[in-house]
């Protein structure tokens, strides 16, 4: 038996009082995790240019707006290329850039006045994430065999006979049917249109007749799923709520 990697939390912030702040909460309610404290761009990439072990998983806790003007946003892109599999929160003072930050992928947004209410919930959601599905999903792409983390899906579409499978940073074409694939997933997936499915966990927002992704994309539930779906949604978020 295998010892559960170790947690790496990166905080960026270029005010070192909020980092200090947020370092403390985030102590208190997960204090196996290695806190790390950032404030810019430079030490960020030097941070990076070290790798990541096998050894840790890291969260990384973005303000959009760095030192100097920097763009947390930006940053956020960039961590995506080197740690593809890191989940990102954004965190900002500003409400405004709320919407600014569904051009890169990530899994949560707090609103700084509100980080009391909202911290803990989202470095949950993050920790999910990061938790590796005890089965893969195997799909079959042409003559290729594909083992995929279920945590990094964001939905499945079905387009005549093939499935279109969105991760975090890629895009399977599988052979299999919604149907075959949805069992072999967790409970946190859903078939909410004949053609769709979505990861409950990597949604931003339910507006009763589509989702929207964590990515930005806007999925549809069918009019004969809505209530079913509404069910299982608020289920899935007092689930949520509840490990917090």
């Amino acid at each position: 038996m295998t010892d559960s990697p170790q947690i790496e939390l990166i905080i960026c912030d270029d005010d070192a009082l909020q980092r200090q702040e947020l370092a403390a909460d985030i102590h208190t309610w997960f204090p196996a995790f290695m806190i790390r404290e950032i404030s810019g761009a430079r030490d960020l990439q030097c941070h990076l240019a070290r790798g990541v072990s096998a050894e840790s998983r890291r969260i990384y806790l973005m303000d959009v707006i760095l030192e100097n003007g920097e763009d947390g946003i930006d940053l956020a892109r960039h961590i995506h290329r080197i740690d593809p599999e890191a989940p990102i929160i954004f965190i900002s003072a500003y409400l405004e850039k709320a919407c600014d930050v569904y051009d890169v992928e990530h899994c949560y947004f707090v609103y700084k006045p509100q980080k009391d209410q909202r911290l803990k919930a989202a470095v949950s959601r993050a920790l999910d994430l990061l938790e590796p599905s005890r089965t893969p999903l195997v799909v079959h792409e042409g003559t290729a065999v594909h083992r995929v983390n279920p945590s990094s899906i964001l939905c499945m579409e079905r387009v005549r006979r093939c499935t279109y499978i969105t991760c975090v940073n890629q895009v399977f074409k599988a052979r299999e049917d919604l149907t075959k694939l949805l069992e072999q997933l967790p409970e946190s997936f859903a078939q909410c249109h004949r053609s769709y499915v979505v990861n409950f966990a990597r949604t931003a927002a339910f507006y009763g007749t589509e989702f929207e992704m964590s990515n930005g994309l806007r999925i549809p539930v069918a009019r004969s799923r809505q209530n079913e779906i509404r069910r299982r949604y608020s289920r899935f978020l007092q689930k949520e709520q509840d490990l917090c």
